[in-house]
């Protein structure tokens, strides 16, 4: 019998949160024992280039919105194209992470004979959702047989909500510490420091994030005239770039912020970034699991956030950092100002952080949940046993056929067209 075959389904590998997962579990699930794949509907973005993939297992393509019926938008060629590579790959499981996936892949799954099992992952996006679009997602989440939620207060929206039919478990984020504990080792926070010209007894509030509205940004630029007037000596680093990114730093000059406040830009080396924060800062206004939190609290860091979404299951108020109301620079204010004076709380964080993240947000936690749900999943469908199984060894994914680089794909990616293909 042919092993089980998942294939992953996103719209593309733009830089965040769920496309690092996504990544993680290619990188992962083929050490035990999962044939892989992966289609991008939206082109292949700028994390494309880690898939370790063969370029046959990868099927990227640029979907074409056009009117089929009054009021209804698709592209019936690019769901031909992700029928006929489900239908080749002999996939199991195809695992559609948010909307525009879930819709494509679950239609297309639903043309096949023997069906595949559609798993939908939600990591954030129903909180966007509102009215008449949220009551239409509960119609398109018909198309999905299981489903996963990053947070437990994804999985009340799922459940309370929406209601949807489908068997929804919570599977936590997770991500690879071993860069985190390597950042940690060398110099990096020196020599950051020093490349963005911050003094070794300066207090450095920083995050790393997509700049969109979501993060409420804003609010921490609205927070810090007063935070510099209580703690003199911070520094604020926002990096990250986004489409918010001009009107933020026209925000911090128009407060006279000067250099009391860095705008890095895109930093491949977030690792080694975040260790030279003191505190790091997300006053989202809304949000799944965020993975930039596991990212600092894996580097023991001292964390102030918002109390939304899954964020209270990563941050334990009063204890890792606190957690405040969301579009509340009053409350941004006087905890940011009270964790640079509190040493007893950034010590506790600095040592209950790691241990934290290595009990419930790793990858080797996230993969080994996905992995036994998988075993469940393909056993229901091929009628057999869920296979008792050891942790595998970390390791990589299905190595690249021979002469093909995971980025080197050829072809035409206009009007739904593959790009790569079997």
């Amino acid at each position: 019998m042919s092993k089980p075959h998942v294939c992953m389904v996103v719209n593309n590998l733009e830089v965040g949160g769920l496309e690092k997962v996504v990544l993680g579990l290619l990188d992962r699930l083929g050490d035990h024992g999962f044939g892989l794949s992966l289609i991008c509907l939206d082109g292949e973005g700028r994390l494309f280039s880690e898939v370790k993939l063969p370029r046959s297992n990868c099927l990227v393509i640029t979907k074409d919105l056009r009117p089929v019926l009054p009021g209804v938008k698709s592209d019936p060629e690019a769901i031909l194209w992700i029928r006929r590579f489900l239908h080749q790959r002999a996939v199991d499981v195809v695992h559609v992470h948010n909307r525009a996936p879930l819709i494509f892949a679950g239609i297309a799954a639903r043309m096949l004979r023997d069906r595949p099992i559609v798993l939908y992952s939600e990591h954030n996006q129903i909180n966007r959702a509102k009215g008449f679009d949220r009551r239409k997602f509960g119609y398109y989440a018909y198309l999905a047989d299981e489903m996963v939620a990053v947070s437990h207060d994804l999985k009340r929206i799922l459940v309370e909500d929406v209601k949807v039919r489908a068997p929804v478990r919570v599977i936590h984020n997770g991500i690879d510490g071993s860069r985190f504990v390597r950042a940690q080792q060398g110099d990096a926070r020196a020599r950051i420091r020093a490349e963005l010209g911050i003094g070794e007894g300066e207090f450095v509030f920083g995050c790393a994030v997509v700049h969109i509205e979501q993060k409420g940004l804003r609010f921490l630029l609205d927070a810090a005239p007063e935070v510099l007037q209580r703690v003199p000596e911070a520094r604020f680093v926002i990096a990250g770039d986004g489409p918010l990114r001009p009107d933020l730093q026209q925000r911090a000059r128009d407060a006279g912020l000067g250099d009391k406040v860095i705008f890095p830009g895109y930093r491949s080396d977030v690792p080694e970034l975040i260790s030279s924060f003191d505190t790091y800062v997300l006053p989202s206004l809304w949000e799944g699991l965020p993975l930039a939190l596991l990212e600092a609290l894996a580097l023991g860091k001292p964390i102030v956030a918002s109390r939304v979404g899954g964020v209270p299951e990563i941050v334990e108020h009063g204890q890792d950092g606190f957690l405040v109301p969301s579009a509340n620079p009053g409350a941004l204010v006087e905890h940011l100002s009270r964790v640079a004076r509190d040493e007893a709380l950034r010590e506790r964080a600095r040592t209950r952080g790691p241990a934290k993240f290595a009990q419930q947000f790793s990858l080797d936690a996230m993969v080994d949940a996905h992995v036994r749900l998988f075993d469940e999943l393909v056993a229901r469908r091929r009628g057999g046993e869920v296979p008792s199984r050891q942790r595998a060894q970390p390791g990589r994914a299905e190595p690249a056929e021979a002469g093909h680089s995971p980025a080197a794909v050829g072809g035409n990616a206009a009007n739904g067209s593959p790009v790569a293909s079997g």
